[in-house]
């Protein structure tokens, strides 16, 4: 009886310690972290993720412009924080409520520059082929700081953009 049990059990570690394999390989997918604010889904280029910390307190900065929630200690250097929700423009209405003030927050790096980005959840690491997207700059598309989105609503935003747009103080 108790090698019928362990005969179940190795089997089923085995089964989900395998990964999932897709149908279908997917030529010129490009890999994207999608993140969540309130109920809609963004998605940033995986290269332009230097690291997903873990949930942190944001310090607030006086005087900062109202797109910034502040900075984060980082490995022993100061960050600035960026509020995705902030700056996109999207209502604050119901926050996602903080545990004990702590924050997520993920590190984008461009160009050798970091800078954090709140969040309020990570959901997934997705793959994205280029026939995927609706291309940026259609009426449905307008916005500079979006690359393009997929049917089922991810949007993906431009760290280009993001960048540039906080490098020329466009954002204050």
């Amino acid at each position: 009886m108790r090698e019928a049990i362990e005969a179940v059990w190795r089997e089923r570690s085995l089964r989900l310690a395998e990964r999932p394999v897709s149908g279908v390989a997917v030529q010129n997918a490009m890999p994207v972290i999608v993140l969540g604010i309130g109920k809609e889904r963004y998605g940033i280029d995986l290269p332009d993720v230097a690291e997903v910390l873990p949930p942190v307190r944001v310090t607030p900065v006086p005087g900062a412009a109202e797109v910034f929630a502040g900075v984060v200690n980082v490995h022993g250097e100061i960050r600035p924080v960026i509020d995705l929700r902030r700056f996109l423009g999207i209502e604050m209405g119901k926050e996602t409520p903080e545990k004990d003030g702590l924050q997520r927050v993920i590190l984008l790096r461009k160009d050798g520059r970091e800078t954090g980005l709140r969040v309020d959840s990570v959901e997934q690491i997705r793959w994205i082929a280029a026939e995927e997207l609706l291309a940026a700059g259609s009426p449905s598309i307008p916005s500079p700081r979006i690359k393009g989105s997929t049917k089922d609503m991810l949007t993906l935003l431009s760290t280009e953009a993001l960048f540039a747009e906080l490098q020329t103080g466009a954002t204050t």
